[in-house]
């Protein structure tokens, strides 16, 4: 007792929140919920909302290198700041989509059936939940989920919020201005309650377009005051009177004209409208800003055409298969390592009897992410045993299919040579003179088609 009583003295100077024993209440008949929470202990802080410049980037990234005390803080509150922008939350939606229109199951691996009840459990809204999370872990970086309450198929879990963690050192500060006070999530004791989502990037995708982010929203800002600024002509007037009252009603004049269109000028003022050029200013913000969400684009889906008005349909179609087929079955994959190495280990542990140690998670593939080439082989095996339905073929490949081919007979193929022959021969006599081809008409010698090429 003495022994376990000093290390958690020493835990405790060293900055180490020592856990409270997890202790599980009945609120209903069935179900367990975590009443020592970390979220619960998570107190709210200040968020920088301050205008974001590259340098803004560069010291959140210095705060997370720094050896000894590594903080995430600014860096999310920088996350946070940005992912406001249009192009990048309509690329995540549609890289998202991607994943979350595919089905899934429970299968054992050992026997291959399908564990129905397991299945079930999955196919609920927390899933899905947590789904977009883990999906968000990849962009965003690492996040760490905690799970408030098991009840049948309604589960409960909250996010961690992010600018309290650090992910290198396992960590969580519950109240930022307390340095020394953590807890060490990865203790044993919060196995059954906690999930660290992608901890191999702790950063995630976005950093690589944080700086695209940045200027993206700042020359979208330089751009409209520009064209609060240059919009209306420049209004100056020109005087003779040297006076300085002279001058002031002038001035007030020419506000007064920008205001409302009208001014009253003494007599030998001339004043003069002077047009903005707006076209070099329009092409040195607009494609400036298009190079950036290209860039953003780029890195969330593999391409700059999805979702934007692209006229070439064909490189559309490309680029979305590369993200159906690509970049969304590297994320199912990572998902599935975590599902089954952490989610499946997790719900065991809180009661979930009807899943076993050889119970794994699965996404089901239809037919749509098969590659072309493949399943036009399938289709060709069942060919030979099976009539298919021609509509669905057409429908299936895109091809226009119009009826069946004809097989080429020797007599079909004599037919069609003579019919060449004859079209050529009666081409040709529209380049002769008219006398030259009544002659040649009556020659039998001129008419091969009438020849029997069936030997």
């Amino acid at each position: 007792m003495r022994k376990n009583t000093k290390q958690i003295l020493n835990n405790r100077n060293k900055g180490f929140i020592t856990p409270v024993a997890k202790t599980d209440t009945q609120p209903l008949k069935s179900g367990k919920r975590n009443a020592d929470s970390i979220i619960m202990q998570v107190a709210k802080a200040y968020k920088d909302r301050s205008r974001k410049e590259i340098q803004s980037w560069r010291m959140s990234l210095m705060a997370i290198d720094h050896i000894e005390t590594p903080r995430y803080t600014r860096y999310f509150d920088l996350q946070e700041d940005l992912v406001t922008d249009g192009t990048y939350k309509t690329q995540v939606l549609l890289r998202k989509s991607a994943t979350l229109s595919v089905d899934f199951q429970i299968r054992n691996r050992k026997t291959g059936e399908i564990n129905e009840l397991g299945s079930e459990l999955f196919q609920q809204k927390w899933f899905y939940k947590y789904l977009n999370i883990e999906l968000d872990s990849i962009i965003l970086g690492t996040r760490v989920i905690e799970f408030l309450e098991f009840n049948g198929h309604s589960i409960k879990f909250a996010i961690i919020p992010p600018r309290n963690t650090v992910p290198k050192q396992k960590r969580i500060y519950p109240n930022l201005g307390k340095d020394n006070a953590f807890i060490q999530y990865d203790d044993p004791i919060y196995k059954p309650w906690v999930i660290e989502l992608n901890p191999d990037n702790h950063l995630g995708l976005i950093n690589d377009i944080i700086p695209n982010l940045i200027w993206k929203r700042n020359v979208a800002q330089s751009w409209a005051e520009f064209c609060e600024k240059f919009g209306m002509p420049l209004i100056s007037a020109t005087t003779n009177n040297n006076n300085t009252a002279h001058i002031d009603n002038v001035e007030k004049q020419l506000l007064a004209l920008a205001e409302a269109s009208v001014g009253v000028f003494p007599e030998g003022t001339t004043i003069k409208f002077d047009e903005a050029n707006r076209t070099d200013a329009f092409n040195v913000y607009s494609k400036f800003i298009e190079h950036n969400s290209n860039e953003i684009s780029g890195v969330l889906v593999g391409s700059n055409t999805l979702g934007s008005n692209e006229s070439n349909r064909s490189n559309t179609e490309v680029h979305e298969r590369s993200l159906d087929y690509k970049i969304s079955q590297a994320d199912r994959r990572d998902i599935t390592f975590t599902v089954n190495d952490e989610l499946i280990p997790l719900l065991k542990m809180q009661g979930y009897s009807y899943l076993s140690d050889d119970d794994v998670f699965e996404w089901i593939e239809s037919k749509e992410e098969i590659d072309l080439t493949q399943y036009w082989a399938i289709v060709q095996g069942l060919m030979q045993s099976y009539e298919i339905e021609q509509d669905w073929i057409s429908e299936t490949f895109n091809i226009p299919i119009v009826g069946k081919k004809q097989a080429i007979t020797p007599a079909l193929a004599t037919q069609l040579q003579s019919a060449n022959q004859e079209a050529i021969y009666k081409a040709l006599l529209k380049l002769i003179p008219n006398d030259i081809t009544e002659q040649e008409n009556n020659n039998p010698a001129n008419k091969p088609w009438k020849k029997d090429y069936s030997s």
